[in-house]
């Protein structure tokens, strides 16, 4: 098998699954947190959604590719990106959360790590020609993540002020 300290492909899939839900788990604990607000729950719970669904593509595209791919190395550089992500969607950030200003730049910073860059990499490196319109659609996905925070957050919440007046539930 793998020397230990060699880091392959198989494990940057696990680490960019994980990644993933990691994300999912967080926007559904502020959906939580903002249940008094069902919009703003809603908007989070979407976003947990997605992530679940990147989760889900990358297991897919994990099972399609042969033994020997798997066990090749992998960037080491995706693994420290990856450990940086981890820090961002870590379940203790959400202990700072008292406002919906704080959920929403926490998500902010979250959507502009280098998540997407490492779920990208994934599929644009291990898709096949059968996820190609998957493939498309995710990307598309991916680059309109961020923008879709900024402009479909709930209307009377996309102010920081409107945002600061929101109080999370603990």
């Amino acid at each position: 098998m793998n020397n230990t300290n060699t880091q392959t492909a198989e494990n940057l899939f696990e680490r960019a699954i994980e990644l993933e839900e990691a994300a999912e788990t967080l926007y559904k604990r502020l959906a939580e947190m903002f249940s008094d607000h069902p919009e703003v729950a809603r908007f989070w719970k979407h976003y947990a959604d997605e992530e679940r669904g990147h989760a889900s593509y990358l297991r897919r595209i994990r099972a399609r590719v042969d033994a020997e791919r798997l066990a090749a190395p992998a960037e080491s550089d995706l693994f420290e990106k990856a450990r940086y992500c981890f820090e961002s969607a870590s379940p203790q950030r959400l202990k700072k959360i008292i406002t919906l200003e704080d959920a929403y730049q926490l998500a902010v910073e979250l959507e502009n790590s280098e998540t997407n860059t490492i779920f990208e990499f994934m599929i644009v490196n291990f898709s096949t020609d059968e996820l190609a319109q998957s493939h498309r659609f995710l990307r598309t996905q991916l680059s309109t993540h961020i923008a879709r925070l900024q402009n479909d957050f709930p209307a009377q919440y996309r102010s920081q002020m409107a945002r600061q007046k929101v109080l999370a539930a603990k």
